[in-house]
């Protein structure tokens, strides 16, 4: 059998099979040249900008300009929102700030946003100057317009532990605030008066709004839960359950799968990890096993998405870019529209050792690869040494090996990749490729949580790091 190999381009373009709606993207016919000089040769957040000033929601300095890079302060935003949300200021307010006093010219409109609960002042300190940060901006247009808070994660550097997680998503999924091209939020980064103006022209008018948005979180495991539903392997079938009516759809079987003369390969089997994002299934599967040892010697990647249907099934299949990778590939992870995986440098031949479970403490050096559709060929990150220490394959009965092709001593979040070896516990982070060490225990099992690296040492005893 041929296999119908597709780039991870392919892979990418697959994402049309989702259910996607229309974005509007026609902005209000604005003939009337921009009024502030120092936006005369354009701006990228000009027709917002327009759109808004024309609305009298903004307005420029007296010297005529508009200073679009200048970041925008707590004063001035909660200015915009009273306009844009039509609401009077207080005539005769009598909150107490300690850092606004009666006689300001904001004082009055602080005051406002404060009693309204959009931007709220802290023991006391309603800080009119400082800069607003992109999650504040989140926090505060979700208030205003009422949004709700989502916990579906979008973005590779908020988790679920940030402050403002549920302000942040909820601003993505109603297309208000977008990221940046590595799937970043940056909630830290000050928000610039030409953001705010973006950000809230989208919040007030839906031809404003961004498209549709794509979240660059995967969520991984044996269960996994999305929209409602649950994703497993169940024996020979890929399966997803409603959460509600518990009704149980069968999206694949392993008869879905075109056989290869020869060749034992195993698609589907209960433990078999999963990974969903966007819609989209990832399988690691096993390409190649032998009938007499049961033991895998040879990997692959499939995918479908979560309608499934075997018309849908493609094949990400490490054999047809490097015969050396498919014999050992780990640890396979999706983080938007990046893929990580390692390999063994030095390539064991399990199928004639069989050893492939937690017996094997020693070392290894794996090699980390990073593919995505902008570069033809996997691309390697660096070399680091792991524990030989595999996943279990939990309520697998069919086969003698009881562990998938993941490493404990390898795992991933949005973000980071953690490792442990003989030497401690280390993080490595996939956004900006620091390396740092987090403790010197040895460790035999790790598993991540929102904001720490939970640890069990060799003789059993449990520690938390933080991330």
């Amino acid at each position: 059998m041929k296999k119908y190999f597709t780039s991870l381009l392919t892979i990418v373009l697959m994402l049309s099979l989702l259910p996607v709606a229309k974005a509007e993207t026609e902005y209000p016919p604005y003939n009337d040249p921009i009024p502030f000089k120092d936006m005369q040769g354009g701006h990228g957040a000009s027709w917002d900008i327009m759109f808004l000033y024309k609305k009298g929601i903004i307005g420029g300095y007296p010297d005529g300009t508009f200073r679009p890079n200048e970041p925008i302060t707590r004063a001035q935003a909660s200015a915009m929102l009273l306009k844009a949300l039509d609401i009077p200021v207080q005539e005769n307010p009598t909150v107490t700030f300690k850092d606004v006093s009666r006689q300001s010219t904001h004082y009055r409109t602080l005051a406002t946003i404060n009693e309204l609960g959009i931007m709220r002042g802290e023991n006391g300190f309603m800080r009119p100057a400082e800069q607003t940060t992109r999650a504040q901006m989140a926090a505060i247009l979700r208030r205003a317009f009422d949004l709700p808070l989502e916990q579906k994660p979008m973005f590779r550097d908020v988790s679920p532990a940030h402050w403002a997680f549920g302000d942040i998503n909820s601003a993505a999924l109603n297309r208000i605030a977008g990221g940046y091209q590595n799937g970043t939020f940056k909630p830290g980064n000050p928000v610039t008066r030409a953001q705010f103006s973006s950000f809230l022209a989208r919040a007030i008018d839906d031809k404003m709004k961004l498209p549709d948005p794509i979240s660059y979180v995967s969520q991984k495991g044996i269960v996994v839960e999305e929209d409602g539903f649950q994703y497993t392997i169940k024996g020979e079938k890929l399966v997803k359950i409603n959460k509600k009516t518990k009704e149980e759809t069968i999206l694949l079987t392993e008869g879905d799968f075109p056989t290869q003369d020869g060749l034992f390969e195993v698609h589907l089997e209960t433990g078999f990890p999963i990974i969903i994002q966007n819609g989209m299934i990832y399988v690691p599967y096993w390409a190649a096993v032998s009938q007499g040892t049961d033991m895998p010697y040879r990997y692959g990647v499939f995918q479908t998405n979560t309608q499934g249907g075997n018309d849908h099934i493609k094949y990400w299949d490490l054999n047809e870019w490097d015969a050396s990778h498919s014999a050992s590939m780990r640890n396979f992870s999706v983080h938007g529209f990046d893929y990580y995986y390692t390999v063994e440098k030095k390539v064991r031949q399990f199928d004639y050792n069989p050893t492939f479970d937690d017996s094997v403490n020693v070392d290894q050096t794996l090699i980390l690869y990073h593919k995505n559709p902008s570069i033809v060929d996997p691309i390697k990150v660096m070399e680091f040494d792991a524990r030989v220490i595999f996943e279990r394959l939990e309520g697998s009965t069919r086969f003698s090996t009881n562990v998938t092709q993941n490493n404990k001593s390898v795992k991933f979040d949005p973000s980071t990749m953690f490792y442990f070896n003989k030497n401690g516990v280390f993080s490595y982070s996939l956004l900006d490729g620091k390396t740092k060490k987090l403790s010197s225990i040895q460790a035999k099992d790790m598993t991540l949580t929102d904001a720490t690296v939970e640890i069990i040492d060799v003789n059993g005893k449990k520690h938390s790091l933080k991330k």
